[in-house]
């Protein structure tokens, strides 16, 4: 009886000596740069966010930026750990208006650049658009691979076919955290809201797997408004 279990030795030998190639992948530089040169491809990435977003501010950094943007360079490069996790997501809170979205959708078309996660890439959803798709589609699609949410907390709830209301993203991200999904994104919400929004056991497990960055500043966005009484 014992021999029909020898086979089993060799099976997990093979699969610890995988899942240490795949932590040595997680946790080497995926492609060095310099920090100049990051720099570099992080603003071409930001101007580009603008356009997308037919915007015509001009993409500086400052200040109250420079912070994200060197936190951003030691996680693609997977160093200084001490100050950010990279085996964990990032998502940026702050004012209204602060650049929140840009910075994030800069760094993770940079990462895509850097094959961060070799042929896979970040996939970029409004969070109200990605609770309609939970609505049509579940969540199983959105359930392993890397995703930056853009707007966290303005989604709405929705009622299931029980006829109870839930929150989609509540669901998502306790089901992301089990996965060890990489979840990027942006919101306006503060510790507490996020714990009133998504229960305070989701949000728990959401700082298990995300770095949660403040971005200083105030409202970056233009006044095109014209002939306004004053």
């Amino acid at each position: 009886m014992y021999k029909d279990f020898q086979h089993i030795n060799p099976v997990i030998e093979a699969a610890l000596a995988q899942l240490e190639r795949q932590m040595k992948q997680l946790q080497s530089p995926s492609q060095q740069m310099s920090a100049e040169d990051f720099e570099a491809l992080f603003k071409i990435r930001a101007r580009q966010t603008l356009l997308d977003h037919k915007s015509k501010s001009k993409f500086v950094i400052d200040e109250f930026n420079r912070p994200l943007v060197d936190i951003f360079y030691s996680y693609a490069m997977r160093t200084n750990q001490d100050k950010i996790n990279s085996l964990a997501g990032i998502v940026l809170n702050g004012a209204y208006g602060c650049g929140k979205s840009v910075m994030i959708s800069a760094f993770c078309r940079v990462l895509n650049d850097l094959k961060f996660f070799g042929k896979e890439e970040v996939t970029e959803i409004h969070a109200v658009e990605l609770a309609d798709q939970i609505r049509l589609n579940g969540i199983i699609p959105f359930s392993k691979k890397p995703l930056c949410i853009q707007d966290m907390g303005k989604e709405p709830n929705i009622v299931n076919a029980f006829g109870t209301v839930v929150n989609p993203l509540s669901n998502l991200l306790a089901i992301r955290a089990e996965y060890g999904a990489f979840t990027y994104g942006s919101t306006n919400m503060t510790p507490e809201m996020l714990e009133e929004q998504y229960h305070e056991f989701i949000a728990k497990r959401f700082d298990e797997h995300v770095n949660r960055v403040f971005l200083a500043g105030t409202s970056r966005r233009p006044n095109y408004s014209r002939n306004q009484p004053t």
